[in-house]
This record gives structure tokens, C-alpha cells and sequence, in this order.
């Protein structure tokens, strides 16, 4: 029977042979695409044998003796994922993988041997030493084998020896594969044209890896500590889709199929989503919707800058234990992709990405962090207003742009954070108050906070009727579903990825007109009022992602009348919560009534005249008397004076 060698060189014989001698002729750095399930029929045929039962990088070793040249690179596609990243192990050294992993930290291009030339000055016989990996440290031949000389007269030949580029990365299991939301984290390491400027890999990518799981020597600053397991990459392709989740069957798919089928689908999902959590239907409805999201494109293809956002950002504000953290746990458990943080610990480079040092090298890499590592998924953030007003004013590009753009030490990256938010935050007082201003009641940017689709307030109103049934219900545990009222959490995030990855329904002509009038309707009626706040076209945006998101639910190709009408009322009572009407909507994104813009025009005349009399400076005693005036005026008008007067005295600094 022929040996694995003679069958590879039949192989490259039959399929590849001109194609490389063609590459081979033009004396440059080449690679060969070998496709796995071709080779793998090939090698059955032959032998009976399948590719997996022989050691695969023994065969890459034979095929670069088969070559007589150090430019041509084989590289595998095709090669089906069969390793969890969290199970490897010491067993797996010098085992060849497959898995699935996203990059979380990446080097720049970098340089190093790949055949280091010495040559003797005694004979002037050249040493040819192949260095497989760049972590390894080149040694010089012991002795001339031309002329016996010792290796002291050797001398390293730069202009001879051949060199290739190299990347570091950090490789850790994507969301989807996560255990109990731990992870472990690998080294990797890229050659050749996959380490290239233009292999296009990010921080934050879902990639397929192939490649040679070893165990090596750990070094830091240069001493020895221990052993650590290291990747040695032979083939690292971006997914096609990281909506889609391997995991899921045909037979997963024909119950998905039946399940989107049921008249109650909607009610089911929202139901499944929080049954530990008494009350807040609304609520959960408007978080199934988040995990459904509005329409991706396709593919990047068809992705434009200008394009619009699809992900759904929610906010949970109001009183301490009643639900709020509760909830966000709830989709910790059972949102397919997630990442949990908190705010009280967590810094503007955790949210975003940081710059750090490489152990092995010294220089400075990217990390990513929560939104780009929950891209694709959701991001839930407990105690939102504890993070620093720079770490939430750093949310505004990914939650609009869906993206992470960083320029450190050097390194200039944008990275993916296709994330919706999920954050929950206590008001500033202790408790929401839904009289007063609810903006004025957290410690939360103006610009962050208009970002959000949804804005819901959880209030502990004393209520005895109210009470006395949650009392009951939290006693008596009347609140718990059957199983028929809900769905098996393994089929409850499959049945969201696989519809996020298959489901693009299209606004109906009746949805379309529906959402138009209720945005023309709900500004003219604002406009008709002195204290009348006028909803925004990032409304209009956000009711049409809710509307998509309905359809999604039941999988079908078009949103209707009935999702517009859904979204319509899930909006309008996260509106009623915060204690605003149609006509004061305006409020969520810092809309000013008639009354307010009246006021804020009468400040700014007055703080100019002062400015014209004093001489271009406005004295301390001038500026407490003006404040004085603007809380009159308010006054007079029935409208909350909090920053009127700083609004007006910011736009007169910006006209000098």
C-alpha cells in the first residue's frame, strides 16, 4: 500500500501541480489552498483511510519536503471545526486542532526568521537552520560540517537568510460557546500571509482555526516560568456568519419552524424570559425585542456607512429591589450571547478596548473589551450610573455606529460592537419620582442617554390592592409557569439565533403608514402646546426596529399593521412610566417645550446686555443675579428651572 507521502504527492501530482510550479517560477512568497473534504475523499479512495486518523501536520511537514523552494505556503480550507476550545488540554499536545475561538488581543505585523543562513569564514561553506516558531531562540551551528571550524567562525548572513512576518494573538471562546459565562484564554501564533498587513484580523473577530496545539516553555522578561499551551496557527478564517450557531440541527430547525408556527409564540417567548420575576409584562416584552433586534444587513456587502443601526438599546431605571437586576440576570441566563458587567468596577477601556503590553515582546497590543467581546450579542451593565460620565459618553459610537474606534500607543484599529445595551440604573435620589424631570434624576449624559430605544421606570408605588397581590403571588408562588406556558431554554436560544441568522421581514405598506402618522400626529400635537416636547426622528428609528423585531418573533418575511401597533404600545407605556404623554416625548432626547425655548431666548438677550455694560466679563455678583431672574421667569412660566440658565449662557460663550 502506498505511504502517506507517495499519497500526497499523487495528490498534488493529479490537482495542484501546475498551478504551483507556476507559483514556483515567479521566486515569490506563494500560498496553495488545499480544500480538505477534496483531499480527505482522495486519501479514502486510495487507502480507506480518513485525513483525521493521520497526524494532518505530519502530512504539511512532507508536503513542504516535497517542495524544493521555501516560498510556496500550503494552507487548508475547508477543515471541519471538531475541538472545544474550553476542553483542551495537556492530552492535546502536539495534537492537531479545529476549533472555533474569537480574538481578543492581537499584535501588530511583525518580523522574524524563518531560515536563519550562517556562513564559515574559514571555508565559506553556508548553514542553512529552519526556525519554526519565533518564540524560539536561534542557535548558532556548533561546528562547520564543510571544514570542522567551531562556531566561532560562524558569521550570521542577513542578506542570505530568509525572513517572514508574525502575529501574536489571544484566543478565547465566543458568547455562544461560553460555560456558566466562564472562558479560557489561549496564546496563538500567525506566520507568513496570515500575519500580512492585508489578512484583515480584528480584535473582537469570530474566527475558525486550524492548527498544531502545543505545550511550550513560559517565559517572562526573559526567565523561564513553567510551561504554558500555545497554538501554532496553519489556517484562521473569518466566520461567515456569527448569527449562526453550529450547534443547531436540521432537527433543531423543523422545532424551531413549528414553534413560530403557534398562534402564542410572542407570549411564550416573553414569558420564558423572566418567570422567576413577578409582573413587568411590558417590560419583557420590550427585552424579547431587544434580542430579536431590527434588520442586519444580509452581509457586509451590503453594508453602507450611512446605514442604520439594527441593534436595540434598553434602560432600566428606578427604586432599588423591585425587579430591576432581576431582570438583567434573567437575560444573563438566557440571551443566547451575553456578557454581564457592572458598573461599580468597570472603566472606559473595559468598554471599550485597552491597550496593554505583550509579556514575550514589550510592545503594546489591543485588547478588546465588553462591547466588542459581546459583538453580536448583548451587553447587560448593572448599576449604570455608577460608571464615570467619560466611560458612559464612550458608549455613543457603538451604540449608534456599531463600532469601536481607538487610536493608542500607536495603534490605530475599529473594531466591531454590532452589541445592544441592556443597563440598569438607580435614580440619583434614591427614588424615581415620575413628577419631576426624570433626566434631571439620573446621573447619566444627555447624549447617552438618547441612545436608548426604550427607557422603562420601575416604581415602588404603595399601592394596597397591588401589594396584597404581589404578597400572594410571592408567598404562594402563584406567579410560577407550567412548562406549557413556556419554552425549554435550550430551544429559546436556539430559536433567537437561528431566526436572527434566516429572518429579514420588510415594513408592510400599511406598517409603513401607520408609524408615519403616528410620527406626524404625536409632533403636531407637541407643537400645539406651550409645554409640548416633539418626538424626534430617532424615535421614528426606534419604533421601526421594535416593529421588525415583532415580525422576527414569529418568523415572518413582512412586519405588519399588528407589529407597528404592538411597538406603538410597548413605547407609549415605557413613555407613561417616566410620566410623560405623546405630547412631552420629546423629553427622552432633551427636546425643549415652547415655553423653555421662550425663556432660554430671554436669558441669553439679558446675559448679552450685561456682557455690553461690563465690558466683555460678567462679574460673580451679575451672574447670581441673572440666575435669580432666569428662576423667575421660569417661574412665571410653570416650567422646571434646572438648566435653563446654563443652556443659555453656553450658547451666548459660543457667539463671542
Amino acid at each position: 500500500m502506498a505511504t502517506g507521502k507517495a499519497l500526497l504527492k499523487k495528490y498534488i501530482k493529479e490537482t495542484h501541480k501546475k498551478e504551483i510550479d507556476k507559483l514556483k517560477s515567479q521566486n515569490k512568497q506563494c500560498k496553495v489552498s488545499i480544500d480538505y473534504d477534496d483531499l480527505n475523499q482522495f486519501l479514502i479512495d486510495q487507502s480507506g483511510k480518513d485525513f483525521w486518523k493521520h497526524k494532518i501536520y505530519e502530512f504539511i511537514n512532507q508536503m513542504d519536503e516535497y517542495f524544493d523552494t521555501g516560498n510556496v505556503t500550503l494552507k487548508f480550507i475547508n477543515v471541519p471545526e471538531r475541538d472545544n476550545l474550553h476542553d483542551l488540554d495537556a492530552t492535546y499536545n502536539n495534537e492537531w486542532i479545529s476549533t472555533k475561538a474569537m480574538i481578543k488581543n492581537i499584535t501588530d505585523v511583525r518580523v522574524d526568521l524563518k531560515t536563519a543562513c550562517y556562513l564559515c569564514r574559514e571555508c565559506g561553506k553556508r548553514h542553512f537552520l529552519h526556525i519554526s516558531n519565533p518564540t524560539q531562540q536561534t542557535r548558532v551551528p556548533p561546528f562547520c560540517d564543510g571544514c570542522g571550524a567551531r562556531s566561532k567562525s560562524m558569521n550570521f548572513d542577513k542578506e542570505t537568510s530568509i525572513y517572514r512576518n508574525y502575529r501574536l494573538l489571544k484566543l478565547e471562546e465566543p458568547l455562544e460557546l461560553r460555560s456558566g459565562g466562564s472562558t479560557r484564554e489561549f496564546k496563538a501564533i500567525v506566520l507568513d500571509f496570515l500575519a500580512s498587513p492585508f489578512t484583515n484580523l480584528k480584535v473582537g473577530d469570530v474566527v475558525n482555526v486550524t492548527g498544531l496545539f502545543k505545550i511550550e516553555p513560559r517565559k517572562i522578561k526573559g526567565r523561564s516560568d513553567g510551561f504554558e499551551f500555545i497554538i501554532h496557527v496553519h489556517n484562521i478564517t473569518p466566520v461567515d456568519d456569527v448569527f449562526e450557531d453550529s450547534r443547531i440541527s436540521e432537527e433543531d430547525i423543523n422545532e424551531i419552524i413549528n414553534l413560530s408556527k403557534q398562534d402564542n409564540v410572542f407570549d411564550l417567548l416573553w414569558r420564558t424570559l423572566a418567570p422567576e420575576v413577578y409582573g413587568h409584562e411590558t417590560i419583557k416584552k420590550g427585552l424579547i425585542l431587544q434580542l430579536f433586534e431590527g434588520n442586519r444587513p444580509i452581509s457586509d456587502v451590503f453594508k453602507s456607512e450611512n446605514m442604520d443601526r439594527w441593534t436595540i438599546h434598553i434602560l432600566l431605571i428606578g427604586d432599588p429591589g423591585i425587579g430591576k437586576s432581576q431582570l438583567i440576570q434573567a437575560m444573563k441566563k438566557r440571551a443566547p450571547k451575553n456578557i454581564t458587567i457592572s458598573g461599580t468596577n468597570t472603566s472606559q477601556a473595559g468598554l471599550t478596548v485597552s491597550t496593554v503590553k505583550d509579556e514575550l515582546t514589550g510592545t503594546w497590543t489591543m485588547e478588546a473589551g465588553a462591547t466588542v467581546l459581546a459583538d453580536t450579542g448583548v451587553l447587560c451593565i448593572d448599576e449604570y450610573d455608577k460608571l464615570s460620565p467619560s466611560a458612559q459618553k464612550s458608549l455613543n459610537e457603538p451604540m449608534e455606529q456599531s463600532s469601536v474606534s481607538s487610536a493608542k500607543a500607536g495603534l490605530v484599529q475599529t473594531m466591531s460592537a454590532r452589541t445592544s445595551i441592556l443597563a440598569g440604573a438607580n435614580p440619583k435620589y434614591g427614588k424615581f419620582d415620575r413628577y419631576k424631570l426624570y433626566r434631571d434624576q439620573l446621573e447619566i449624559p444627555e447624549s447617552n442617554l438618547s441612545r436608548f430605544d426604550l427607557i422603562f421606570a420601575l416604581e415602588d408605588d404603595v399601592d394596597k390592592e397591588k401589594d396584597s397581590k404581589l404578597a400572594d403571588a410571592l408567598l404562594n408562588k402563584d406567579f410560577i409557569l407550567d412548562e406549557s406556558e413556556t419554552i425549554a431554554i435550550d430551544l429559546f436560544k436556539k430559536y433567537i439565533t437561528w431566526i436572527k441568522a434566516n429572518c429579514f421581514p420588510v415594513l408592510s405598506r400599511d406598517a409603513k403608514i401607520l408609524l408615519r402618522e403616528f410620527y406626524v400626529d404625536t409632533r403636531k400635537v407637541a407643537s400645539q402646546t406651550s409645554d409640548g416636547k416633539p418626538i424626534t426622528a430617532r424615535d421614528l428609528k426606534a419604533l421601526e426596529r421594535l416593529t421588525i423585531a415583532r415580525a422576527k418573533c414569529e418568523f415572518r418575511s413582512e412586519a405588519t399593521i399588528k407589529d407597528a401597533i404592538e411597538a406603538i404600545d410597548i413605547y407609549k407605556e415605557a413613555l407613561k412610566g417616566l410620566g410623560l404623554s405623546l405630547a412631552t416625548a420629546g423629553e427622552l432626547y432633551g427636546v425643549h417645550s415652547q415655553d423653555e425655548l421662550s425663556v432660554i431666548s430671554d436669558m441669553e438677550n439679558m446675559i448679552r446686555n450685561n456682557i455690553d455694560m461690563e465690558g466683555g466679563m460678567l462679574s460673580s455678583e451679575s451672574l447670581r443675579h441673572l440666575e435669580i431672574e432666569c428662576g423667575m421667569l421660569c417661574h412665571e412660566k410653570g416650567i422646571n428651572r434646572e438648566g435653563i440658565f446654563d443652556i443659555a449662557y453656553e450658547n451666548v460663550k459660543k457667539t463671542l
